[in-house]
């Protein structure tokens, strides 16, 4: 069978097998091909079926993979969905039954990153707090998740002004979306009749409400829908964020008592042999990995460094970057990491200047990117990432979006046109203008598709309440000097270029990704682990385990000095690294 071509017997295994599976996967495993192989072997059984098969990714970044891999196989991807969970409960359960709640039947709007942050900073403003270390997250129940009785009345303050405003942010996506479910179960119903399977990339990171969400899809009606879950409890590290890596007794019953095979992926494709063993010291499992990549018997490098200062610390990645182009690594196998966000973006920005003629995928270096939710980021991106053969399928797919959301504001554009998406897409090619300002090209450019989409945008009070919050979130941040933002067009595309320079991210940033060359900085006690953890043991060994495994040949680990807490108390190297007897290069 061709769509079994190139896996190994136990790749083979997870594809074919039938029922509900559980599949681990160690590092580099192949897990991601697995996948991709298993949607298109369903999607070959479907034939003529009206059924769907569904994959829950972890990142947009990820689902377009996977399609993009669909695609090159020759496999027709119309009954394939592919999104975040998120997403999914958008598309499959908020929208189409938002009437059946009194919150939501009139109408919502997602609030984007830059709008939570700013009803946040308002509120800290107003109860005199300095620090907005809250989780807004709700339980199955509708109950706040943040377990301090004093920061109640402020989360009672947020959602308040969220209902003012309109407004609902991620959390309550998932919140409202299970209640619908239960309230009414003839839309788990409706949903078990439609998809054949859903396939759920790192099981290990799925919170409590989402295992709930997709156990009423799986449970209901006579159990036709099949549950196909891969990931690594190893690689469990959003357990601060709700992620639970449950075990297959616990999966078993939180779907009903189902019946489900339990399979592996031992092999490594990734890394060499060398790698694997250093970060196997940070395994919570004693799962053996062997290396079957090409180059699995060479040494790299692996390096830690517990004596630079925080202040020579970008100059010192900067050299090890520069050392890897110079030996002919391409920019974008480099990675720099970091375990937090706060350490990223300053991180960034040095880098960025130490080494001008260097391209950089940076988180933060582009002030869009706090509106990702919002409808006029999905068009920016689309204007700021020209067409290109390897980027077809991305954008594409990001016209097909494009075009939910105008059906989901009731906006209907094209009508009558075959393939639509397709012809939006071609619309947004053909539009272009001459401001050199990046905000003033966007404008004029939006302009520009509202008159030819014949779209009056005081018509629609949803597309200008985005349009708003777009236009004034980017300003604000523009405007920032501490970020220090490049304003002209070219800068603006530049940085949506897609892999096209050094990754600068969080370990939570790269998941499922590899590197040639990883480079990771921060790795003191307080931030691997983060105080916050209950598990402060496991939470940085499946840390570290995670930023090693990143890497191919090359390892260079960091714990800088000099960075203190707010009492002045320095930080330390973190206590696994401290402990670890390791002959280093």
């Amino acid at each position: 069978m061709d769509i079994l071509r190139g896996l190994n017997e136990q790749q083979k295994e997870a594809v074919l097998a039938d029922g509900h599976v559980l599949l681990t996967a160690c590092p580099g495993s192949g897990k991601t091909r697995v996948l991709t192989h298993k949607l298109a072997y369903e999607l070959e059984k479907l034939g003529n079926s009206k059924k769907w098969v569904v994959a829950l990714t972890f990142t947009n970044r990820a689902a377009d993979e996977i399609k993009r891999r669909i695609i090159h196989m020759d496999i027709e991807p119309t009954k394939l969905w592919e999104g975040t969970i998120h997403a999914f409960c958008l598309e499959w359960i908020l929208r189409p039954y938002a009437a059946y709640l009194d919150e939501l039947k009139n109408g919502f709007v997602i609030a984007d990153e830059y709008k939570t942050e700013e009803l946040m900073s308002s509120i800290r403003e107003d109860f005199g707090v300095t620090a907005w270390n809250i989780t807004t997250r709700l339980d199955i129940d509708g109950y706040f998740v943040d377990p301090k009785s004093e920061h109640e009345p402020l989360l009672i303050e947020y959602h308040n002004r969220l209902v003012d405003e309109g407004l609902i942010d991620f959390d309550q996506i998932l919140y409202y979306a299970y209640r619908l479910l239960k309230t009414y179960p003839k839309i788990a119903k409706t949903l078990n009749n439609l998809f054949h399977i859903i396939c759920v990339d790192e099981y290990q990171d799925t919170q409590e409400l989402q295992y709930a969400i997709l156990s009423k899809i799986i449970t209901a009606e006579s159990g036709k829908t099949l549950l196909f879950l891969v990931g690594d409890k190893d690689q469990a590290i959003y357990g601060s964020l709700g992620g639970v890596a449950k075990s297959l007794d616990e999966i078993k019953s939180e779907f009903g008592n189902i019946e489900m095979q339990e399979k592996e992926l031992s092999g490594n494709y990734r890394s060499c042999q060398r790698i694997i063993d250093y970060y196997r010291s940070y395994q919570t499992t004693n799962i053996a990995i062997e290396s079957l990549c090409t180059y699995s018997d060479e040494s790299g490098l692996i390096t830690f460094n517990d004596t630079i200062g925080k202040d020579n610390l970008a100059e010192h990645i900067s050299s090890i970057i520069e050392e890897n182009i110079n030996n002919g690594i391409s920019e974008h196998e480099i990675c720099v990491l970091a375990p937090q966000w706060h350490m990223v973006i300053p991180m960034g920005r040095k880098l960025k200047t130490l080494l001008p003629d260097v391209n950089f995928d940076a988180y933060g270096l582009s002030p869009l990117l706090k509106s990702k939710e919002n409808i006029w980021y999905k068009v920016a991106r689309l204007f700021l990432v020209e067409p290109s053969p390897t980027m077809y399928f991305t954008r594409n797919n990001w016209a097909r979006e494009l075009m939910d959301e105008f059906n989901a504001m009731e906006i209907r554009i094209l009508d009558g046109v075959e393939k639509r998406s397709k012809s939006l897409l071609k619309t947004i090619n053909s539009i272009s203008s001459n401001q050199d300002e990046g905000l003033s090209y966007l404008e004029e450019c939006f302009q520009q598709l509202l008159q030819t989409l014949n779209i009056q945008i005081d018509e629609h009070p949803v597309l200008k309440q985005h349009w708003e919050y777009f236009f004034e979130g980017t300003r604000k941040r523009l405007e920032k000097p501490e970020f220090d933002y490049a304003k002209d067009i070219n800068s603006f595309k530049r940085l949506f270029r897609q892999h096209a320079g050094v990754v600068v991210n969080t370990c939570h940033g790269v998941k499922g990704e590899e590197f040639h060359t990883v480079i990771a900085f921060g790795l003191l006690q307080g931030f691997v682990p983060n105080w916050n953890e209950e598990d402060k043991d496991a939470a940085s060994r499946k840390l570290l385990y995670v930023i090693c495994s990143r890497a191919k040949k090359h390892l260079h680990l960091i714990s800088e000095r000099g960075r203190t807490t707010k009492s002045k108390k320095p930080y330390v190297t973190t206590n696994h690294l401290q402990n670890l007897n390791y002959s280093y290069d």
